[in-house]
């Protein structure tokens, strides 16, 4: 009979260390962001302070978010690929010794 296997769930501490590495990579990429939204507005754009401000934050706190969900979704997929392609230990936890 041929059911379909559930998906392997990674464990809490692989979640955790790639989200916090991707929360980190988007509140990089957010800070660039920003600061070129900003400099783009106030330079070329002529906004003046409160609206170069404004834009600065707003495509900052977007961008930032975006990438976070991009490469945490991209850490989690190679993640369960890795873990698709690695053969599976036994049960017991002590693999390698010998009886």
């Amino acid at each position: 009979m041929n059911t379909p296997t559930a998906p392997h769930r990674l464990p809490d501490e692989v979640v955790a260390r790639y989200t916090k590495e991707a929360k980190k990579e988007g509140l990089f990429a957010g800070l660039a962001s920003g600061l070129a939204s900003a400099v783009l507005g106030g330079r070329l754009l002529g906004l003046n302070r409160n609206k170069t401000l404004l834009s600065g934050v707003l495509s900052g706190v977007l961008a930032g978010y975006l990438f976070t969900q991009a490469f945490t979704a991209t850490a989690m997929a190679r993640a369960h690929q890795s873990l698709q392609t690695t053969p599976s230990s036994p049960q017991s936890g002590k693999s390698g010794e010998s009886a």
